[in-house]
């Protein structure tokens, strides 16, 4: 079937992205008028692992609110169509935009409850998404506040070959997937990248980042989260222990397997290793900063 027969493009939503492979697309079904995403990629010999991850996107599947559903999927000889559904809203950076530097933390924090039970559901099932940022939680507060976690591209799970290329999001990944570690990933890798994408929204900026993307990495291993600034200061100590990680002494390709192994659990332990965990200690802080700005 032709994917054009059933859906019409409203808009190219990566146009202004230089995506190499893939593309992406505003879509809507000619019949329902029910809105969806198109990820699309020209099939060749040098994107084999594009192509090998819109396919695994694709059983990536939920009937849960806040969560992607796979509506269909067409594959020819020179192309592959992956539709999703369609999340409304906008990104988390951009919602916490809005509002102003006292109200960002308690916002950011209804947006943490929310996304509970969507980490909770896909943790449950041994999904783990390892691209977690702020452009792939989405926020929509059109009627009250509705969140969504998106593009399950990079997603992985325990049947996969712990061999594949490992692709992560330069900035957020884990130790464990910098060091090509799949074997190590649970919920917690999740979690790490979450906390640093709390701390960009608060701060407006990536922490430990460099333009030349191997000093990045080499940050990234080597130094823990910094401290927030004075805003936000209460809660460095929560989110540094969401994106725990172990200080390396020497160069973590120096070290055997079995080392590195031991060196990146030791960083993985000092994450919460539940959610519900994180969220009571967040929610500890923010009662402390209301208390602050009340005597100040």
């Amino acid at each position: 079937m032709n994917p054009a027969e059933k859906y019409r493009i409203l808009e190219q939503i990566d146009a202004h992205k230089k995506r190499k492979f893939a593309h992406i697309f505003l879509t809507e079904n000619k019949v329902s008028g029910v809105k969806s995403i198109l990820k699309t990629v020209q099939k060749t010999e040098d994107n084999q692992v594009v192509q090998d991850r819109l396919r695994k996107e694709a059983t990536f599947s939920f009937i849960i609110d806040g969560l992607p559903e796979t509506l269909d999927f067409f594959e020819s000889d020179s192309e592959i169509f992956l539709f999703k559904s369609f999340q409304a809203g906008i990104t988390l950076a951009d919602y916490l935009e809005q509002f102003r530097s006292k109200e960002k933390a308690r916002k950011l924090f209804e947006v943490l409850e929310q996304l509970e039970p969507i980490l909770e559901h896909i943790h449950q099932n041994k999904i783990y998404h390892l691209d977690i940022k702020p452009g792939n939680i989405i926020v929509d507060s059109s009627k009250g506040v509705r969140v969504s976690l998106i593009d399950f591209g990079l997603a992985w799970t325990p049947n996969e070959p712990e061999t594949r290329k490992t692709l992560f999001p330069l900035g957020f990944a884990a130790p464990e997937l910098l060091m090509n570690r799949l074997d190590l990933v649970d919920a917690r890798t999740d979690y790490f990248a979450l906390g640093v994408s709390c701390w960009t929204c608060l701060q407006g900026k990536m922490p430990l980042i460099d333009p030349n993307p191997s000093i990045t990495t080499n940050l990234q291993l080597t130094y823990p989260l910094p401290n927030l600034d004075s805003r936000y200061k209460v809660f460095s100590e929560v989110l540094q222990k969401l994106s725990g990680k172990h200080q390396f002494t020497v160069p973590p390709n120096k070290l055997n397997p079995e080392e590195l192994k031991t060196a990146l659990l030791k960083g993985m332990n000092k994450r919460y290793s539940k959610y519900s965990e994180f969220i009571s200690d967040f929610e500890k802080q923010l009662n402390k900063q209301k208390k602050f700005r009340w005597f100040f």
